[in-house]
């Protein structure tokens, strides 16, 4: 642990050398400043409304705390969401647009913002959290590399409905309404007429029927994914077009979590699954060019492949339909890419199309461009951020680096806000270690132990979930199993959460030798019971992480030497992960232990190798296709996937009984190993300027939600419509 925290030392002495320089050089800047640029021009003023008559404008966020206290307020979901993203005050009929789009109309490069948004009534109108907006600038944000696309995908909030600012109940989003048949079989989409692609041509219910006939059920494109969308578990049957601006989805069977499927990110936008090449609609009239079953001359289509470098059509559909990597292809997004992930520099200009409006008729967004600098090394990016040349950024930044930032706050002009998460962080298990068709010699004596319940309560037992909050989350977080966070209406109870998390190292030691695991040669490390030597058992963790996942394992295996557990740690990156959980082949694994959205531990086991996730997704998701499968037979990993199964039938905010049922499962078997929960270390901790307004003080920090774009960040902006390089 030395290491680690001279890791944080060295960090903050690079800060301050940084500061340094970028003082002196900004004196010098002040010397040939003649006068500072003029603000940019403010959009359209919202009209106040009139009293006691026009609705109000949603209700502001809870208050900031103060800032020298904001480190120590820790993230809650009791009361805090008090906003709305529901417009409900009258519809602007009257439009303005940015500057830069303006001129372009005027010099007849661009048709008028009327022509462009959808028709009046069908505009979507986002509330804002602050004020109505300053129109320009350019959000400074890092990225480290191709395999960082999620970066963009949390931004640009292009799902067909999505959640309100309380994670909870689905609103509008590209479909302006929608009706579910009394079977529950026909989801009618209603879409907003006149709305378009950004480049110009008009999106319709087409871009779902085609899609879902020519890419879908494809059987090139996706062979086995029979129907689903995205990661939804859900199949449909057919799509049809009812109108231009109407599209029915039949479902095979009843599944009324298909509701909030499309509202967060397993059916996703365009941005996220035009990629993966399964979600719920995409540009007809692009695809149709890329697509090799609409080429009328086959060998030429081959041969544009192959003079493009692809070894095969689909990887070339599938790249160039790629919104973070073509150009080319259009969106719905707030924002289009115009320089692509693979570049050094990777960003996003306006999309001139956008189909919203703010309260006063302005077009959204209110930012002109996103910049993301390559910034491979973490430690790099973290620097940037606590040097102020990061407007606003969530995702890899530390927790462990917010001293840095509270101390630099003033001298960089920044703000740390957190926006805490559900789950915890701790050990995950592989129940599923050894089952399946697996290519290893499975260790018998390492599987024995997985599955005996007192081995895995005597390792609870032994870890320190107080020193981890300590070290890594900075006291901010609660010792918890991985379940919801306390306030939330599925929050299992303060029994089931702290069950077990008791540090106890004398009772994990009475444990461990009762059940024949014992120190046989004195060398301070328990025993295999077949003679074989010492036990050790390999524990996976993910390298250059969002969370500090080397600290945590490295603080999980001091606790359990201490009671003679011997654990040999395995930095991972990104493809080692991919190709030990697909072969099912690992143990351990030091990261997160449940989630917010799941109602059983079973849909996240993959980030261990479980190939109880393959078994029950049928391999039919990113992350199970093509990976080993196993039917489970223990009747309380059933019960989580029957669960699971009753969830995807009910919509989310009617999963609660069935939520709290699979989190008791959970811990009272300790399939994963909770330590610290309600943390914002995973994109959480967001450093911005403090010129970055309109962001409110918390928001549900949880993947399928997408944050930060579940704080709408069209409406974001850069006061003054500048940031400070500009």
């Amino acid at each position: 642990m030395i290491s680690k925290r001279l890791r944080l030392i060295g960090f903050a002495a690079l800060a301050v050398m940084l500061f340094t320089v970028l003082a002196c050089s900004s004196d010098d800047d002040a010397d040939t400043d003649t006068a500072a640029p003029a603000p940019a021009p403010a959009p359209a003023q919202a009209p106040a409304p009139a009293p006691a008559a026009a609705p109000a404008p949603a209700a502001a966020p809870a208050q900031e705390p103060a800032k020298d206290d904001a480190m120590m307020e820790k993230p809650t979901f009791e009361g805090t969401f008090k906003g709305t993203f529901v417009w409900d005050g009258d519809h602007p009929t009257e439009f303005s647009e940015a500057p830069t789009l303006a001129a372009m109309v005027a010099a007849g490069s661009l048709p008028p913002v009327e022509e462009r948004l959808p028709n009046a009534e069908d505009v979507m109108v986002v509330p804002v959290v602050d004020r109505i907006g300053d129109y320009g600038g350019t959000w400074r944000r890092a990225f480290t590399g191709p395999n960082d696309g999620q970066n963009a995908d949390r931004l640009m909030m292009d799902m067909v409905l999505y959640y309100d600012l309380n994670g909870t109940d689905v609103i509008p989003n590209v479909a302006k309404d929608w009706d579910i048949s009394d079977d529950g079989l026909v989801y009618t989409l209603y879409l907003r007429e006149g709305m378009k692609w950004s480049d110009g041509v008009p999106f319709t219910s087409e871009d779902f029927v085609w899609h879902f006939e020519n890419v879908i059920i494809d059987d090139e494109i996706n062979p086995t994914r029979d129907g689903q969308i995205g990661w939804s578990g859900v199949q449909v049957d057919s799509f049809a077009a009812i109108d231009d601006y109407t599209v029915a989805v039949t479902l095979r069977e009843r599944k009324d979590g298909f509701l909030d499927s499309l509202a967060n990110y397993t059916t996703g936008g365009w941005t996220l699954h035009g990629r993966i090449a399964d979600g719920m609609y995409g540009p007809t009239h692009y695809l149709k060019t890329i697509h090799r079953k609409f080429a009328d001359d086959k060998d030429a289509f081959d041969k544009r492949v192959a003079d493009a470098g692809y070894e095969n059509w689909i990887t070339f559909f599938k790249d160039n339909a790629s919104p973070l990597k073509s150009t080319d292809t259009p969106v719905i997004s707030p924002w289009k890419m115009t320089s692509p992930i693979t570049a050094e520099i990777y960003e996003w200009e306006r999309n001139p199309y956008y189909w919203a409006v703010d309260p006063a008729g302005n077009q959204l967004p209110y930012i002109d461009r996103i910049s993301m600098t390559l910034t491979g090394d973490k430690e790099i990016l973290n620097l940037k951020a606590s040097a102020g040349e990061i407007d606003f950024q969530h995702r890899h930044i530390e927790m462990a680096k917010v001293p840095v930032f509270k101390e630099n706050e003033e001298r960089s002009n920044i703000d740390v806000q957190f926006w805490g998460s559900h789950g915890a962080v701790g050990l995950s298990i592989n129940m599923s270690y050894g089952e399946g068709p697996v290519e290893y010699e499975v260790d018998e004596e390492v599987k024995k132990w997985l599955n005996n319940f007192e081995f895995r309560k005597a390792l609870s037992l032994a870890i320190d979930p107080h020193k981890i909050n300590e070290v890594m989350f900075l006291g901010q977080g609660t010792v918890s199993q991985g379940v919801f966070s306390k306030g939330h209406p599925f929050y299992p109870g303060d029994e089931t959460a702290q069950k077990y998390t008791e540090h106890d190292p004398e009772q994990a030691k009475e444990i461990l030798d009762s059940i024949g695991l014992v120190d046989t040669d004195g060398n301070g490390i328990r025993n295999r019971t077949d003679g074989k030597g010492d036990l050790v058992f390999i524990t996976d963790y993910a390298a250059e992480y969002f969370v500090a996942y080397d600290i945590l394992a490295e603080l999980i295996e001091e606790d359990l030497a201490k009671v003679g557990v011997k654990l040999a740690l395995k930095a991972m990156d990104v493809s080692l992960f991919k190709e030990r959980r697909d072969g099912n082949t690992g143990i351990m694994m030091a990261g997160g232990v449940g989630g917010g959205r799941w109602p059983a531990l079973l849909d996240r086991w993959y980030e261990s190798g479980s190939a109880y996730r393959t078994w029950y997704t049928g391999g039919r998701d990113v992350y199970s296709e093509d990976s080993i499968a196993a039917e489970p037979t223990d009747p309380n990993i059933l019960r989580l996937a029957e669960l699971a199964d009753l969830a995807k039938e009910l919509r989310y905010a009617d999963r609660k009984d069935l939520y709290i049922e699979g989190q008791k499962i959970n811990v009272d078997n300790l399939y994963g190993i909770g330590a610290v929960g309600n943390t914002p270390a995973f994109n959480g901790v967001i450093v911005k300027k403090k010129y970055f307004k309109n962001v409110p003080p918390q928001a549900p920090n949880e993947s399928p939600l997408q944050n930060p774009g579940i704080a709408r960040t069209v409406q974001f902006f850069i006061e003054g419509g500048k940031n400070d390089s500009e």
